[in-house]
């Protein structure tokens, strides 16, 4: 697992550039990312030519988590885990839930640590000792970044070593990481960069990081994968996929198969038709970026002809903005395919982050009143001009902090929350049962 002591410590380049060496010297890699996060997991998808999956701690039960990393570590030389957010940092400040080193224990895979030394030197000594007591996790080995110089390099190496167990397996130099560009969300997705960016990030990688060390501390023990029988598709779900819509959990599309869908993708962008489904997903992204686009697509009128029909649709984020009547974004009003009435609007602040409890606060083709599962919220838009109903009643994880979501028409059900569905007793069992 490459972790790091806070957010912007440069673990995805880091990880992206390991991942993408290992790959291009004849290594097989399974990738993964800790938490929630769409964007990097596809970064990582990208540079290793394999599904990258999530590990997700909160989402998840343990064992399922231990279930999904053997699963992707399947026919796999290597497996490489990027952590999330600082090493420590989850829904609870007692066991970490969620964080990094809550996944690193479960999965029983050695860390790197990155560490931000901008603006320290010695102070570094301290900031891997104390992550080293509180985590349950072994570190195998730290690689320090926003190195100045030599000498600051000589300086934080020096105490690390003196003051810890952990080798230095690398220096990374100051402002090396602006390789990629950000938007609200985070970094760029995998979509709007090429293949020069992945080979910039493992030349990167392998000449400041001694990563043949690396490997030789990192060893763990091979997860047992045990196979499932393949399901004879009887069904057909339609998801969603293009620039605008790309925010998936393989595991979900996985979950779908397994039920007995077979899983066909389309572009909304394109204007691509959904024939014959039996079930359609429209999952989140960037529908705000290509808002014009949107409004001018045939899509927008299937969709809603779909949900009209009495059509089975579950549609989270960016989606739930497609089935509005419009967006408002800085270049003015856009339809969409108003299968809800109401509008969304994109906010210079974020509206909602965090894990949230999503509990059916009536009976619904989700499930009956009193159900719930655990979800995730990101996003930079706010819904107007809803006067109806709400299915959810959300409570923040962490503060437990009360909200609603959740649309419901006809067959049609859309929610800001996005939802693993390997969690146990997944709402959307009940939505796709015949």
């Amino acid at each position: 697992m490459i972790a790091a002591d806070k957010s912007g410590s440069g673990k995805t380049t880091l990880t992206t550039g390991i991942i993408r060496y290992l790959t291009r010297t004849g290594r097989t890699v399974a990738p993964f990312k800790c938490g929630p996060d769409y964007i990097d997991t596809l970064h990582l998808e990208r540079a290793s030519g394999r599904k990258a999956y999530n590990l997700d701690s909160v989402m998840l039960s343990r064992g399922t988590v231990c279930n999904v990393y053997a699963h992707g570590c399947d026919g796999a030389d290597a497996a490489v885990i990027e952590g999330v957010m600082g090493v420590l940092d989850g829904v609870s400040h007692t066991d970490f839930k969620g964080s990094s080193a809550d996944i690193a224990a479960v999965t029983n895979v050695p860390c790197v640590l990155v560490v931000d030394c901008s603006g320290s030197s010695y102070t570094a000594a301290a900031v891997v000792r104390g992550i080293t007591e509180l985590g349950r996790m072994r570190i195998a080995g730290v690689v320090l970044n926003n190195i100045a110089s030599e000498r600051h390099a000589l300086l934080v190496r020096s105490a690390v070593e003196t003051h810890t167990d952990c080798k230095v397996l690398g220096t990374l130099p100051k402002n090396s990481e602006n390789l990629l560009g950000s938007r609200h969300l985070g970094i760029k997705t995998a979509m709007e960069i090429d293949e020069s960016y992945l080979d910039a990030c493992a030349d990167f990688a392998s000449a400041n990081v001694d990563i043949d060390g690396l490997l030789s501390l990192c060893s763990a023990e091979r997860p047992a994968c045990v196979q499932e029988p393949a399901v004879k598709p009887d069904r057909v779900a339609y998801v969603a996929y293009d620039k605008a819509f790309q925010f998936y959990y393989n595991s979900n599309m996985e979950f779908l198969t397994s039920q007995g869908f077979d899983v066909k993708f389309f572009s909304p962008l394109a204007g691509d038709g959904i024939d014959g489904a039996d079930f359609v997903y429209i999952g989140g992204g960037y529908p705000e970026l290509y808002a014009k686009e949107l409004s001018e697509s045939r899509t927008a009128k299937i969709i809603k002809d779909y949900a009209e029909s009495g059509g089975k649709l579950y549609a989270e984020c960016g989606g739930l903005m497609f089935l509005s009547r419009g967006i408002h974004t800085d270049s003015g009003f856009f339809q969409m395919s108003g299968v809800f009435d109401c509008e969304t609007r994109m906010c210079a602040r974020r509206q909602a982050l965090g894990y949230v409890s999503a509990e059916l606060v009536k009976d619904c083709i989700m499930g009956n009143r009193g159900q719930s599962n655990i979800g995730h919220e990101f996003h930079y838009s706010a819904m107007e001009g809803y006067s109806g109903e709400y299915a959810y009643e959300l409570t923040r994880i962490t503060d437990g902090k009360k909200s609603s979501d959740g649309l419901i028409y006809k067959n049609t059900f859309a929610a800001y929350t996005h939802l693993h569905f390997l969690c146990d007793n997944p709402l959307i069992k009940n939505m796709i049962r015949s």
